[in-house]
């Protein structure tokens, strides 16, 4: 025991918040490639072309909703970089 924390026991309780499991394994992240229209085993250049085509649909300028379009973007964005695709997959 040390300063009245008896961390034995702390550690036998796994740590964490209490009453909550821990997260283990791969997150069901779907939501960017819904928005591009791809599957999670698209290429980079499936990526593009879904992007582009999405884009244009979606573009402020051609009367698209500009919100739908940073969307869009953004998963592109993350889509497109390979480090940070691979973060958003886990």
């Amino acid at each position: 025991m040390f300063g009245g924390f008896p961390f034995e026991e702390f550690a036998s309780m796994g740590g964490g918040m209490p009453g909550q499991p821990r997260r283990r394994g791969p997150v069901e992240n779907s939501k960017y490639y819904e928005l591009l229209g791809v599957e999670k085993t698209a290429t980079y250049d499936e990526i593009r072309k879904a992007y582009r085509k999405k884009a244009l649909k979606e573009h402020p300028d051609k009367g698209g909703d500009p919100d739908k379009f940073k969307e869009i973007t953004h998963a592109y964005e993350v889509l497109s970089d390979k480090d940070k695709r691979e973060v958003y997959d886990t």
